[in-house]
């Protein structure tokens, strides 16, 4: 009876066993069906009937994976593997699981031991690769991606994602390798075209990351991300409308794209369209409206529209946001500089400096413009000498010190700023404009001019600008060619009565004083602001025509209108040296330069009126002024050489006439002067200067000869 017991008591044993099975059999073809939670239920049956079947824990372990319920899959998984240690499929499922918790670290782990254990398969290392990407191993993930490759060289995806690896590395070239290479073997993945768009970009290949954002675009035109980085590619193209558009686009697939309106707003500025750009920096602010940066850039926007109140109030807001930022103080210490607040502009310069952590010297440069308003030319040296200290290649502050050189009269430095302000940026038309300036000063008008016109090339619409160019022309005696300039210039639309001005005046020299006077009559109707030059040109050409008593009555009428007129009292200290009152003129002369010291010429006229009136130590102290600013100045020997004349040393006043008809072989002033004086002493190859002069169009030298040359 007791064996036939033992039997009986195994036949439960057995029925729980095959019932387990049963359940188990069931579940997988649910599986198979996708009827997952289902299987679940037949799987904790199974493991409910017989707790040691560990397949049942397996399959289990991986319907928890297929319900995304990685915590219980990966209890299974542990069960599972302290029964089987060695089955490196299991550390393979595990890591999975891990992976998918984004629990890296045991993901790779677990990679590592399915490896160690022999299951050494590309997908393996792909996956492994993967979590190595996530957790930011990048050399690790593109060390296994190399394996992966090696196994399975016909698979696109290992390259695509080992570019990445690569890209994270900072390796753009290897990465685009790898993406040329996925893309050869699967040309249709549009995410492979923006990847390597994004390393194009990087490496500074903008056509060519262009050409790939254009593909992605066209193969995922809701990409939002792939337009918005195509835009960027436009900005960096200078392709700014191109840019707005991509913008736009990108902005309607996701409106809350991060800095979507704020790289949208700053396209639009640099189109000129400063209006719009306001608009989408109100959008941005509106999303954000505590960050400093949008204020300062709609700032900026609203100061290139003139709108000088606003931008300052938004450079305000952006300090009050942040009160250490750099950006916005010098910022705000421009516009200050450009409305004459120069204590202001100081004070945030000294902000911007104390607080800058970009290091690209244009904190420096703004207080250098500060400290050049405020005429401290040794600090603000200092100031753009430490911008290009911190950045050489900062073409404003090269800029900015050879314009102070030019007013310390270190014009050979200043030129030398100059030229590397333009070489680091040929399209720096400041620096055209200072460098036009420096050597107008050193009697290069050909070279001023080619600078005023390499101005005007990059800002056409300059009318400064214009107006320098037309006076450089007449200065250098190319009457006919300021004459079509300012005919070319001049529209019914011009209302700035200079430029009427500046024709009439080419007019004059041209000896059309008829229409002369009549561009001037035009130019008080325009604009009534210049009928104080108009009356004082009027003056001159009554007396280039010997009409001194008109001229008189004409200079009186234009500084009644404006009693700062340099340009008047120059003309009557000319007058009057015509007229021998030379202590009369010395006074006007004086006149001209405490109402302009930039009117550098006024010295050497000033120092022949006082060799008239017998003051020659002032007469000497104003010729080493004259020289000193303007040291190829063929006028400023003339000058000199007249003064000596009149102080009877003719040796050393035909030196100085000498020099002057080197420096400008065409000044019939120069030639008639020499000759004159050489006559004066007998000297009868005086009469070859003479007739030289009136080569040169001399109306007096032409009276001269008739008399002096028979």
């Amino acid at each position: 009876m007791k064996r036939l017991l033992i039997i009986i008591s195994l036949f439960p044993c057995i029925a729980f066993a095959q019932t387990s099975e049963v359940f188990m059999a069931r579940a997988n073809e649910q599986v198979k069906q996708k009827h997952f939670v289902e299987a679940l239920a037949n799987f904790n049956y199974a493991i409910q009937l017989n707790a040691n079947n560990i397949k049942a824990y397996q399959y289990r372990a991986d319907d928890y994976v297929k319900l995304g319920k990685y915590d219980q899959a990966i209890a299974d998984f542990n069960k599972v593997l302290t029964a089987d240690p060695g089955n490196a499929t299991l550390y393979s499922y595990r890591a999975d699981a891990y992976s998918n918790m984004k629990d890296y670290p045991n993901a790779i782990k677990d990679f590592d031991k399915a490896i160690d254990l022999g299951l050494k398969r590309a997908d393996l290392y792909h996956y492994r690769a993967n979590a190595k990407l996530n957790s930011g191993d990048y050399s690790g993930a593109a060390g296994d991606f190399t394996q992966a490759i090696a196994l399975s060289p016909k698979d696109a995806e290992l390259y695509e994602f080992r570019g990445v690896a690569k890209a994270n590395l900072k390796d753009d070239k290897g990465a685009i390798e790898d993406y040329t290479a996925s893309i050869a073997l699967n040309p249709a993945v549009a995410n492979v075209y923006y990847y390597r768009a994004n390393s194009k970009g990087t490496i500074g290949d903008y056509p060519g990351a262009l050409a790939d954002y254009n593909i992605a675009v066209e193969k995922d035109p809701k990409n939002a991300e792939a337009i918005f980085y195509r835009g960027n590619m436009k900005t960096n193209m200078k392709d700014f409308k191109g840019a707005i558009d991509d913008y736009r686009k990108a902005l309607d697939l996701k409106p809350l794209i991060p800095d979507g309106y704020y790289y949208l707003a700053k396209a639009a500025s640099n189109t000129d369209e400063n209006q719009l750009a306001i608009e989408y920096f109100n959008k941005a602010i509106a999303l954000t409206p505590n960050s400093a940066e949008l204020y300062l850039y709609r700032g900026i926007s609203e100061n290139k529209l003139s709108d000088t109140t606003a931008a300052m109030n938004d450079y305000t807001k952006a300090i009050s946001l942040d009160h250490k930022y750099s950006r916005a103080y010098q910022n705000r210490g421009d516009v200050e500089i450009s409305i004459k607040k120069y204590h202001e502009a100081l004070a945030d310069g000294d902000s911007a400096v104390m607080y800058d952590v970009d290091h690209d010297g244009y904190a420096y440069v703004t207080r250098g413009k500060a400290k050049t308003a405020l005429q401290d030319t040794a600090g603000a040296v200092a100031d753009y000498t430490t911008a290009i200290t911190l950045n050489p290649k900062n073409t404003e502050a090269y800029t900015g010190r050879g314009i102070v050189k030019a007013m310390m009269a270190d014009y050979t430095g200043a030129l030398a700023d100059l030229d590397k302000a333009i070489e680091l940026f040929v399209g720096n038309s400041y620096a055209y404009e200072a460098r036009g300036k420096v050597k107008s000063k050193l009697g290069d008008r050909k070279g001023a001019i080619a600078d005023f016109r390499k101005q005007l090339e990059f800002d056409p619409k300059n009318k400064e600008a214009q107006l320098r160019l037309s006076r450089e022309l007449i200065a250098d005696r190319q009457y006919s060619a300021a004459l079509l300039f300012l005919n070319n210039t001049i529209t019914p639309a011009t209302k700035n009565g200079k430029f009427y001005i500046e024709r009439g005046i080419a007019m004059g020299y041209l000896g059309d004083y008829k229409g002369s006077d009549a561009e001037f009559v035009k130019a008080m109707k325009i604009d009534s602001n210049v009928r104080s030059i108009a009356y004082s040109e009027t003056a001159q050409n009554f007396m280039r025509q010997g009409k001194y008593d008109s001229a008189g009555k004409y200079i009186d009428k234009a500084l009644v209108r404006d009693q700062n007129n340099d340009g008047a009292y120059f003309y009557r200290a000319n007058l009057k040296m015509l007229q021998k009152n030379y202590l009369g003129a010395e006074y006007d002369y004086i006149s001209v330069l405490l109402i302009n010291p930039d009117a550098i010429e006024t010295y050497a006229y000033r120092g022949l009126s006082e060799a008239y009136v017998g003051d020659t130590s002032a007469m000497r102290q104003d010729f080493v002024t004259a020289m000193k600013l303007s040291p190829k100045s063929a006028n400023n020997y003339v000058l000199r050489a007249k003064s000596k004349v009149v102080l009877n040393d003719y040796p050393r006043a035909l030196v100085d006439f000498d020099k002057a008809i080197e420096l400008d072989p065409e000044s019939s002033d120069a030639w008639l002067s020499r000759g004159t004086a050489k006559l004066d002493k007998s000297d009868l190859s005086g009469c070859a200067d003479l007739k030289k002069a009136v080569e040169l169009g001399s109306a007096e030298a032409a009276d001269a000869v008739k008399m002096r040359c028979r």
